[in-house]
């Protein structure tokens, strides 16, 4: 059987993700990235607690609960073919994320400089689509026509190898597993 990746891409209704909405007019805000079609173990950078925006950093959104926060969770979720050289290395990765996560913060000062296209680099600090976009070209899984920090989630809708295998409510799991499953 082939590996995969999973990019998910989200809009939620919290205040920060509408004001993005806004500035972006783009349909999705926020981007994730999972090996788990079970999307069990989902990673961004973002906030720590579902109430508060602050502190942000590396999570995984199962334990945070900001999706269950809402009765509808707009989102993509695109598959890439990896190889298992490009899967080990994610999940090597994401160890190193997951045991060094209070090394890495949120680069709110980068969020807001995307805005107006300008780069701002903050040592160990990351908006979640400049992190899975390192993620996906340190495994060589994708390549950005663009500088990753000005990489946006829309961006991910049209990487050549990126395959959308669901369309829909994030909160609908039992579909979306039933879809991956069969991918």
């Amino acid at each position: 059987m082939s590996k995969k990746i999973y990019v998910i891409l989200t809009q939620t209704g919290t205040v920060p993700a509408k004001i993005i909405k806004f500035i972006t007019k783009a349909p999705y805000n926020h981007t994730s990235i999972t090996s788990d079609e079970g999307l069990y173990e989902i990673y961004s950078f973002c906030r720590k607690f579902k109430r508060t925006p602050i502190p942000a950093g590396f999570v995984n959104e199962s334990d945070v609960g900001v999706f269950e926060m809402f009765n509808n969770v707009p989102c993509e979720v695109y598959s890439f073919d990896v190889t298992e050289k490009q899967y080990e290395k994610y999940l090597e990765l994401i160890a190193h994320f997951k045991n060094s996560s209070k090394t890495y913060g949120y680069n709110v000062v980068g969020l807001l400089a995307l805005a107006f296209g300008i780069q701002i680099h903050r040592k160990n600090h990351f908006i979640c689509s400049q992190w899975v976009a390192k993620i996906l070209t340190e495994c060589e899984i994708a390549k950005f026509d663009k500088d990753l920090l000005l990489v946006r989630p829309d961006d991910f809708r049209y990487l050549e190898n990126a395959k959308l295998v669901y369309q829909g409510d994030l909160r609908q799991l039992d579909e979306i597993k039933m879809e991956l499953a069969h991918t």
